[in-house]
Formats: C-alpha cells, sequence, structure tokens
C-alpha cells in the first residue's frame, strides 16, 4: 500500500485531499444539500437552525485559527509585524486549510493597510460544482472569524474585516486588514 501511495505525485494528492475536506465540510452546514445527497438540507444546520449553526461554525474556526495562525507564523518565520506581513502570514494560513485552488489578488498593501481579494477558493469552488445558490452558503461567518482570530492571536493589534462576499452578490472576496496602534 506504501508503495502505491509513493506513486501519486505530492501536488496531486495535496490537490485531492484538499478537495475531498472542502466538499465534505459543506455538507455539515449548508442550507441546503440537495445537490449533494439528493435531499433534504445541511446535516447539522437544520437541527439547530442556521443562524445558531452559524454561530458554532464561526466560534470553531475562530477557536482553531488561534492555535494555527501563530504555528504558521512561527513554522515558515512570516513576521505580522504590519498590514503586509499580516496579509502574507493570511494566504499561507488560509491556503494551509483549503487547499491550492485559492487565487488572491492584492489590491492595496502599505504597513498601516492591506486589500486582499479572493477571486478563488475551494468552498465557493465546491458549491458552484453543486450548483448551490449563493444565498444558501454559510461560509462568511467561518471565514471572518478564522481570519480575524487568527490575526489577533499573532498580534493584537492586526483588525480583520471581510467587506465583499460572493455569498452577498460580489464578484469576489474582499477584505481589509488594518494595523492599529493600541
Amino acid at each position: 500500500m506504501a508503495e502505491l501511495l509513493k506513486k501519486i505525485p505530492t501536488q496531486k494528492c495535496w490537490e485531492i485531499t484538499a478537495k475531498t475536506l472542502t466538499g465534505f465540510t459543506m455538507l455539515r452546514g449548508s442550507k441546503t444539500t440537495a445537490p449533494l445527497l439528493g435531499e433534504g438540507e445541511g446535516i447539522i444546520s437544520p437541527v439547530m437552525g442556521y443562524e445558531k449553526y452559524n454561530e458554532i461554525q464561526a466560534k470553531i474556526m475562530g477557536r482553531g485559527a488561534q492555535r494555527v495562525f501563530p504555528m504558521v507564523k512561527e513554522r515558515f518565520n512570516i513576521p505580522a509585524d504590519d498590514a503586509i506581513g499580516a496579509v502574507k502570514l493570511l494566504i499561507v494560513a488560509v491556503t494551509l486549510m483549503g487547499g491550492p485552488e485559492y487565487k488572491f489578488e492584492l489590491v492595496e498593501a502599505n504597513p498601516k493597510r492591506a486589500v486582499l481579494r479572493r477571486t478563488k477558493c475551494p468552498w465557493s469552488e465546491r458549491y458552484n460544482e453543486r450548483h448551490i445558490d449563493p444565498e444558501l452558503w454559510v461560509c462568511p461567518a467561518g471565514h471572518q472569524a478564522w481570519c480575524e482570530e487568527g490575526l489577533r492571536a499573532v498580534n493584537p493589534k492586526l483588525t480583520y474585516k471581510l467587506v465583499k462576499t460572493l455569498t452577498w452578490g460580489d464578484p469576489y472576496c474582499e477584505a481589509i486588514i488594518e494595523f492599529k496602534e493600541v
């Protein structure tokens, strides 16, 4: 078995793993998984309600990011002393979580403020592959919490605000990262 696994190129393995995991996470909370399961709604959100699910999702993502961001910062020696460093750290941490499908565009970058645009992400790709209406996506709460709490964990002077998202009808997701003197 190990020999067979060694024959799979690392990049292909990374792509398959990320695609599988991002698709799997959709089953937990999408307002509807009819295109995924052939019936009904998400597995968890119908039991507790969409709003409660989003609240719990945000807590889970935020708590996870509080552990992951410092680890990524240390492991890859990425400084987060200003908005420019924060964007670099954010891109690495987000990509390690979701895989190589992400496409980012840095719209603005200076030590005090950066604007990061995400034009492609694995979750929107999975939703689109399954023809799920963006109004039914559950990603904004988790995305905001992941990035906000992760950056705060490495530097309390960093803030993160999701200002555009595909879910809200925008053509891309966009966030503002700021370094604020306390």
